[in-house]
């Protein structure tokens, strides 16, 4: 992150709730690996990555093929200062 702050926060759709959340104050700014799984998910984690377990199924992409759809959504977030002139 080239010493800035983020934060990304993982928030389960159906109550609001908060269930986790990768950034500079839990993560640190180094690059990371993460598995994110459901809550019936049974298995191993690969070994350098940090599993986050949802609390449903849903999350923004249903399968590899739905990839540059959630490319797509992702781009249309945006920063911009505000103009004060």
């Amino acid at each position: 992150m080239d010493g800035r702050y983020y934060s990304v926060l993982f928030t389960d759709w159906s109550d609001g709730t908060d269930f986790a959340y990768v950034g500079t104050r839990t993560t640190g700014t180094q690059a990371g690996d993460y598995l994110i799984t459901g809550p019936n998910w049974q298995g191993a984690v690969p070994s350098g990555m940090t599993q986050i377990s949802s609390p449903n199924n849903s999350m923004l992409v249903y399968s590899d093929s739905d990839l540059p759809t959630a490319y797509g959504l992702a781009k249309l977030i945006q920063l911009a200062p505000l103009n004060s002139n």
